[in-house]
């Protein structure tokens, strides 16, 4: 006969006691409540139960832990802060023998209560009187408008002035050879953890790493097909006014949008709650004139909207101004076209980006500090001429090189091919201004003259469209908001990067997780006045000036608006948090290691083949990057940085719980005597104002 269980011993039976009721307060204040000390009344029963709540007409419930003084009022200001409703909105029902009751504030909250004033325990987008507006059918536009489709949400319109979908950037702006240079993994407009495994969308594994423009605009029409959104979008028209309905301060207030039809049909008016705008951030190049062009007589043009003299470039010499992304893309078009020789004038060298460096960052779980990317960077650099990057204008770092910035107005232009044109010679950086034109040469201001130049290609950048400022009077941006209105967002690719910690190169995350943001702003009013009355004073603001509008701003104003407003609101870093995960998976779905680096050799060598067969000879030079170089980068970032794969993650994770709970035993019991705390237990209980520790006369509001 087996001996009887042992009952555990006393002192370990009250340990486990205390550990329990530690852990129900702590789950007490997680959820918002009120925990009771004991010491501070005989009046309160603080004993530890639950409570059940269940949503009235539904099936849907939920248990809370609480004690048996624990009042309404209290589990009430919970309940509507998780589902953004108003305290006073909800109603606690109990069932009291054979009828039913509402149970006053001030009552002990039941242990099984019926709740009305909601029709669930998640949160529910307001439903408002009418349509949310989208002004744009580009890739930003569809991009949000997916957010609103994915949640079954069919109340918007979107409008453009394009007979189809793509946006202005895509369709007039990009030259026919234009190419993705960050990969389609990060930029697909579909991106996010709601398509990672969904049957509609899911990952891009169907597309072109770096496609080119037809793709781009093609895969735009794919995600709207399957989402059936061109239902929703009316082409071919001008949206030319905007009146508001109310002050911008009224919560009932509405947007009165004029629609022009481009055809015959008479304008008409829609109304909206809120409303989106994508100006876009490329709507016009910027046109300078250099004295002497006229007498140039070779071909000048633009590096975009298919203004490259395309024809003239076979085995020419030909000059590139500017440096910013289009002008490294407009290096390799001319490479593609057979150029004999390309030399890119610029005031300062920019950090170009190599494919591998870019593809690192993306994958990675945790944000690659910008001194590592700077030295994943070196094998191309060295390779081909490259310098060290350390010393570029963009890079502020100190001497020790342990801490790092990177600063520019210009994004990285990403691409292989930039420095294989330098390293054979087939391209030459060459720092000046110009200073005049005169029959096929260029004159710099350094003295350097650059003879026998066939064609000019101006890649000097592009200007957002100061119309958009017209069209919502902006005084000033205030945050992202156009004169503080919170419903209407206007969002143009912010400029340029600062950053010491990078998560990606690519446009697409950054407007994914402002696309949350807004949104999430749109759907709870609550969560608006709440920005509202905290961020207003915190948020920076932005004014036109010369050729900047309004509404554009750079990469550290965007990312200031971000902190203060995640501040305020930190359900909306909690919606975003699944990214990084879901980007590790995605990267390593789409883009793995053995077949990214492999479409780079091949794409390195396949040029250089190219290249000798339009007559340019060169001896071959080897791609600089191995997998061992980039599982060496692993290796130091997971030596240096944090975790490289999501089960190191979940392991670090599991870590980082053990100590906190370890360091919270070590801080001994929860603290109840909290000044918040106590005042809400002087307003709420029994006799409150004269409640006293047992054993003594010391008044509640005195305690310690």
């Amino acid at each position: 006969m087996p001996a009887p269980e042992r009952s555990p011993s006393p002192t370990i039976a009250l340990w486990s006691r205390r550990q329990d009721t530690r852990t129900t307060m702590k789950k007490m204040q997680q959820i918002g409540l009120h925990v009771f000390n004991p010491e501070w009344s005989g009046y309160h029963s603080s004993s530890f139960t639950e409570c059940t709540m269940k949503i009235y007409g539904t099936n849907e419930q939920m248990t809370i832990p609480c004690q048996t003084c624990t009042k309404v009022m209290d589990v009430k200001k919970a309940l509507a802060a998780a589902t953004m409703v108003e305290p006073g909105d909800l109603a606690f029902v109990v069932k009291q023998g054979c009828t039913w009751r509402i149970q006053h504030d001030h009552s002990e909250v039941g242990r099984n209560v019926t709740v009305k004033g909601i029709k669930s325990f998640q949160p529910l987008p307001h439903k408002y009187e009418h349509p949310v507006i989208f002004i744009g059918t580009g890739y930003n536009g569809i991009k949000n408008a997916l957010l609103y489709a994915h949640e079954g949400n069919r109340d918007f319109i979107m409008f453009d002035r394009y007979d189809r979908v793509g946006g202005h950037a895509w369709l007039t702006q990009a030259n026919k050879t234009s190419k993705l240079q960050t990969e389609m993994a990060s930029f697909h407009v579909w991106f996010g953890p709601e398509w990672g495994e969904n049957e509609k969308l899911g990952y891009p594994v169907d597309w072109h790493t770096w496609p080119k423009k037809d793709e781009i605009i093609q895969h735009c029409q794919h995600a709207c097909e399957k989402y059936g959104m061109i239902e929703h979008c009316r082409f071919r028209v001008e949206v030319t006014s905007m009146d508001i309905v109310g002050k911008i301060s009224d919560f009932d207030r509405q947007y009165v949008l004029l629609v022009e039809p481009k055809d015959k049909d008479e304008a008409y008016q829609v109304r909206a709650s809120s409303f989106y705008h994508f100006p876009g951030a490329y709507f016009t190049k910027r046109i300078i004139d250099y004295p002497g062009e006229s007498e140039f007589t070779g071909q000048i043009g633009y590096g975009m909207n298919d203004d490259i003299p395309f024809d003239h470039l076979w085995h020419s010499r030909t000059a590139i101004v500017g440096n910013g992304a289009f002008a490294v893309e407009n290096i390799r078009t001319c490479c593609e076209y057979g150029t004999a020789k390309i030399f890119l004038i610029t005031r300062r060298k920019n950090l170009p980006s190599p494919r591998l460096s870019c593809w690192f960052v993306h994958q990675g779980i945790v944000p690659t500090p910008a001194g590592m990317l700077l030295n994943t960077f070196k094998p191309m650099f060295e390779a081909c001429g490259f310098g060290d990057p350390w010393t570029y204008h963009s890079v502020y770092a100190s001497k020790d090189k342990k801490h790092c910035n990177i600063i520019s107005n210009s994004r990285f232009g990403i691409g292989d091919v930039t420095f294989l044109a330098v390293a054979t010679g087939r391209c030459e950086y060459v720092q000046d201004l110009i200073k005049r034109f005169t029959q096929r040469t260029i004159h710099l201001q350094g003295g350097q003259k650059l003879d026998q130049i066939d064609n000019v290609i101006k890649a000097l950048g592009l200007i957002a469209d100061h119309t958009c400022d017209k069209f919502h009077k902006i005084k000033e941006l205030i945050g992202p908001w156009p004169n503080g209105d919170i419903r209407r967002i206007i969002y143009a690719d912010p400029l340029g990067m600062n950053a010491a910690n990078f998560t990606t190169f690519s446009t697409g995350i950054g407007s994914y997780t402002t696309g949350i943001r807004d949104k999430y702003l749109i759907d709870f009013p609550a969560e608006q006045r709440l920005v509202l009355e905290h961020c207003t004073p915190l948020l920076p603001r932005s004014k036109a000036s010369g050729e900047k509008p309004a509404h554009q701003y750079d990469a550290k104003y965007a990312t200031t608006c971000a902190v203060v407003i995640e501040g305020v609101c930190p359900k909306i870093t909690m919606k975003c948090a699944p990214v990084s995960d879901y980007m590790h998976t995605l990267y390593w779905t789409v883009n793995p290691l053995d077949r990214f680096l492999e479409e780079c050799v091949q794409s390195w060598d396949a040029y250089q083949k190219d290249w000798k067969a339009q007559g340019f000879d060169h001896p071959y030079i080897p791609y600089p990057y191995t997998k061992e170089i980039v599982h060496g980068w692993f290796s130091e970032f997971a030596a240096t940085v944090g975790p490289v794969s999501l089960e190191a993650k979940q392991n670090w994770m599991k870590e980082q719980e053990a100590l906190a709970l370890q360091a919270q035993q070590d801080q001994g019991p929860v603290s109840l005597d909290t000044a918040e705390g106590k005042d809400f237990w002087r307003q709420h209980c029994e006799r409150g104002h004269e409640t006293f520790r047992k054993g003594s006369k010391i008044a509640f509001g005195n305690a310690a």
